[in-house]
């Protein structure tokens, strides 16, 4: 039976401040963190990329496999992970990105044919979607998942490592061509479509034979089915950042999707199971923004967080 969620994609070290001067190297980068989260959260998952041999690519080796992650389709390579420090930004809820990849072990898997064998859903994500070698990676193995399985695709802009604005909104709307789930920020939007209201943004993409997703920070998330959107409520919490908390998000969708049959047609799913679904993964995109970096929520976690009287009394 197919049951696999593939993230495929970038991983990379996430070089947090820690006080004082101070900087502590966490595992990051989109695909991965989507492929970790899956894992914490009891889904069946394998991550689809390359990691170095070096001591932060074998704790990123580690840290799937502990979450019960499938490696096996998982490159290693000699040169060092790729680097991303993170600075907070002016508010509490955003976070900047310096990005290193040259001369790093960021480069795309070798797949072998079989890949795809026990899957029903490959996700992508953020740059390594669009550019380079990876883009071209990732728009092939889309095409090659076509009537197999579902696919999904995260817009995750990262400006610094896109051509300008009309080049990227054009590989954006290749990769959404081949998805059926297509996630993006209010941030996202904004950058591809300066002054446009991301409502219409989101109602013509999802009139498009898809649905899309669109978070909004502490405002929740919505899903627009065939232009009509359904909204979710976030969650008040203590902000220590943003890192990764798409990532939870997309994660959980996912996860609870696939548990309740809904990934194969979300068109035939009530606005009440719609509904749910945001509720689940707003939840655990709340509980990751608790902490610091890209540590996503158990499924444990998630359950107790959403039944808790004291947020139960807040509603």
């Amino acid at each position: 039976m197919r049951s696999l969620i593939l993230s495929m994609g970038e991983a990379l070290v996430d070089v947090l401040p820690a006080g004082e001067g101070l900087w502590r190297p966490v595992p990051g980068g989109s695909s991965y963190n989507v492929a970790l989260a899956l894992g914490r959260l009891g889904a069946p998952a394998a991550f689809l990329g390359r990691l170095s041999r070096d001591e932060q690519g074998e704790r990123m080796t580690r840290a799937l496999e502990k979450a019960g992650v499938t490696t096996d389709l998982v490159s290693r390579d000699e040169r060092p992970s790729p680097l991303s420090l993170v600075e907070r930004g002016t508010q509490a809820r955003s976070a900047c990105y310096a990005i290193h990849l040259a001369d790093t072990a960021h480069a795309p898997p070798d797949l072998p044919p079989n890949w795809r064998a026990c899957a029903a859903h490959l996700h992508v994500s953020s740059f390594s979607a669009l550019v380079g070698d990876w883009g071209r990676a990732v728009a092939q193995a889309l095409d090659s998942a076509v009537g197999e399985l579902t696919r999904s695709f995260d817009v995750n802009i990262r400006p610094a490592l896109l051509p300008e604005r009309e080049a990227t909104r054009a590989l954006v709307a290749d990769c959404i061509a081949r998805a059926d789930i297509v996630k993006a920020s209010e941030e996202d939007l904004d950058w591809l479509f300066p002054g446009e209201a991301v409502e219409t943004i989101a109602g013509r993409w999802s009139t498009q034979g898809r649905i899309i997703l669109v978070t909004r920070g502490a405002d929740g998330a919505s899903i627009y089915v065939d232009g009509a959107p359904i909204h979710g409520n976030g969650f008040p919490v203590a902000v220590v950042d943003t890192v990764g908390a798409g990532d939870a998000f997309m994660a959980a969708f996912l996860a609870r999707a696939a548990e309740t049959d809904v990934l194969q047609d979300f068109r035939a799913a009530s606005p009440a199971t719609l509904g749910a679904l945001l509720a689940f993964a707003n939840a655990a995109a709340a509980l990751c923004c608790m902490r610091a970096g890209a540590d996503a929520p158990t499924r444990a976690e998630v359950e107790a967080f959403l039944t808790s009287p004291s947020r139960e009394k807040s509603d």
